[in-house]
């Protein structure tokens, strides 16, 4: 059987909770710089702080960046459109007892 690890359980493995700019480049495939001019602009989507002077980030705020993107895929199961095209016998069935219990129910 499979044994699947999550996003956070697997950055976990490779880095500290705490991430620099270069370390989330590195993750998300981003530019360094890009980062830093998005943080500057106001509208890098993932949550950020400083201390001193350096730019951190949580892991598990990149953790969970990682899954709303790979959720957001078009390609993803959970946003494939049903296929047009008569019901299936096991989904006519099931609507024709729910019609059937209804009809009990309203008895």
């Amino acid at each position: 059987m499979f044994n699947f690890v999550t996003s956070l359980e697997y950055l976990s493995t490779r880095y500290s909770p705490t991430l620099s700019v270069p370390d989330v480049s590195e993750i998300t495939g981003e530019h360094e710089q890009t980062i830093r001019n998005r943080l500057s602009a106001g509208d890098y989507p993932i949550a950020s702080f400083k201390i001193g002077k350096r730019r951190l980030f949580r892991l598990q705020d990149i953790a969970a960046y990682i899954d709303q993107m790979c959720l957001a895929d078009a390609s993803h199961p959970s946003n494939k459109r049903p296929k047009p095209g008569r019901p299936t016998k096991i989904q006519q069935l099931a609507k024709r007892q729910a019609q059937q219990n209804s009809q009990i129910a309203g008895s």
